[in-house]
């Protein structure tokens, strides 16, 4: 069909979100930007029903990634798996993707601008 986006699986979309964690963990502008941040994040892919994860971010630094959505979330982010792997392996400027409506990000508006700048620290390979 036309139009269709192919969608990758919830294996394959951890391991992209577990390399971005690392890379988000090793940016030293990142680490220093975002230190007084912490958030409970949950990651939801839309056209992957299993495809849930949870993220959370202690004092700037992300930590290890985990299946499922566990405690209550501060922010939720959701989009194809696609879309959320394009910005998971740098491929995509995250910010473009939440001006498009490709991401859909649900929480505080505070939470959203620092997981943008986080995305696109490592969008920017900084």
């Amino acid at each position: 069909m036309p139009g269709e986006r192919e969608s990758i699986g919830a294996d394959e979309l951890e391991q992209a979100l577990l390399e971005y964690a690392e890379r988000a963990s090793a940016s030293p502008r990142a680490r220093k930007t975002l230190a007084t941040w912490s958030c409970r994040i949950h990651l939801a892919a839309t056209d992957v029903p299993d495809a849930r994860f949870t993220l959370v971010i202690e004092a700037g630094a992300p930590q290890p990634v985990t299946r499922g959505l566990s405690d209550v979330p501060d922010l939720i982010v959701r989009g194809h798996s696609m879309d959320l792997a394009e910005i998971f392996w740098g491929d995509a400027n995250p910010a473009s993707n939440y001006m498009q409506g490709a991401i859909s990000t649900q929480g505080r508006a505070d939470d959203v601008m620092r997981l943008d700048a986080m995305a696109m620290f490592v969008f920017l390979g900084q």
